[in-house]
């Protein structure tokens, strides 16, 4: 059943990957709670909201494993790879102010083995 092959990798992540997202991510893809100092900071504040929104439309995090978006599971799956692969995310403008939001190697291998898992487990559910 394809809602228990989600769950499962919903569990799996929740384990290994989203304490990762969670430092590096959440901030525009998930839900923020601490705002930095210079987020009230006039024009500063709409840019960073208008980021967050695209962000969040692209990929949201905030309800774990799948991800909202526009993307199917699979697609997020292969875009976060992508992603991390092409160090394109988190953006310049992000690491500028955050140094250590990129997805480091150790952190990369466990994300990966979990994108792995999860796309096998989801191709061999729809092949059933």
């Amino acid at each position: 059943n394809s809602q228990k092959t989600i769950n499962q990798i919903n569990i799996s992540y929740q384990k290994k990957v989203k304490p990762i997202f969670k430092k590096k991510c959440f901030d525009c893809h998930g839900t923020i709670t601490d705002f930095p100092w210079y987020y009230n900071i006039p024009g500063i504040k709409q840019l960073m909201d208008h980021d967050i929104a695209e962000a969040k439309e692209h990929m949201d995090m905030t309800n774990d494993f799948p991800f909202g978006g526009h993307g199917s599971p699979v697609s997020d799956l292969n875009s976060l790879r992508e992603s991390i692969v092409n160090g394109t995310m988190p953006i310049l403008m992000y690491r500028l102010t955050h140094p250590d939001s990129k997805i480091n190697q150790a952190e990369q291998k466990i994300v990966f083995g979990w994108i792995d898992e999860a796309v096998k487990n989801i191709k061999t559910q729809e092949k059933h």
